[in-house]
């Protein structure tokens, strides 16, 4: 009879092992208590609707930022004289180029900031900073290192170009990285069967103090 009792402890234990492993691990639960915690949706059916949301919002943000683009940068060159801009002091970009680094640069900010900021980390979160303040300099060099060369109008002119498109770009990425972030914990909880909308499922059963700092 003992040695029946040790083979049903380990099929037992093996079986509870196997569970584990098929469970969340504790940094992918942290992640998704995160972005629910900031976008706030209320239920499953609430999250579909908010990525449609963000996704369209997304789109037309970015549809408006290149014709934006197309329309003052491309073809309305000419007309104010975007040729006469000196090429920028990093990386010698004449103006029509440095509009398109500028909107890579804050795409590529908003990814890692939103990176840094769900993983908490630090590291991730310096090189967005790094490259806010690169964009900000782009954005400000015409009005300010050019602007006896070009003038007050045109300086002006100038910059806000580079600012509208920038702030176009930044909100596009931001609601389509949410949208895709709330993908994510949508596909996630069928995959794993858990509802993190629910503060019960972040409850443990290690004992009533522990519950209250479970996720």
């Amino acid at each position: 009879m003992a040695f029946g009792e040790d083979i049903d402890d380990e099929v037992l234990q093996n079986q509870i092992g196997g569970d584990r492993s098929n469970s969340p691990d504790n940094e992918t639960l942290f992640i998704m208590d995160s972005i629910i915690q900031r976008l706030k949706p209320k239920d499953s059916h609430h999250v579909k609707e908010m990525i449609n949301q963000r996704g369209l919002a997304s789109g037309a943000l970015l549809m408006t930022s290149l014709l934006f683009w197309w329309i003052s940068i491309k073809k309305g060159g000419d007309q104010v004289n975007d040729s006469n801009i000196p090429v920028s002091m990093i990386g010698q970009f004449e103006f029509e180029t440095l509009s398109i680094v500028v909107a890579i640069i804050i795409f590529m900010a908003t990814l890692v900031m939103i990176l840094g900021r769900e993983k908490g980390n630090a590291t991730i979160s310096n090189l967005g900073g790094l490259l806010i303040v690169l964009g900000i300099f782009y954005i400000l060099e015409p009005l300010i290192l050019n602007f006896e060369v070009l003038g007050a109008e045109s300086a002006i002119f100038a910059s806000g170009r580079l600012f509208g498109l920038a702030t176009m770009i930044f909100l596009s990425s931001k609601f389509f990285f949410d949208a895709l972030l709330l993908q994510w914990v949508s596909s996630s909880m069928v995959n794993m069967g858990i509802d993190v909308l629910s503060k019960n499922n972040y409850e443990d059963n290690t004992g009533p103090n522990e519950e209250e700092n479970s996720y």
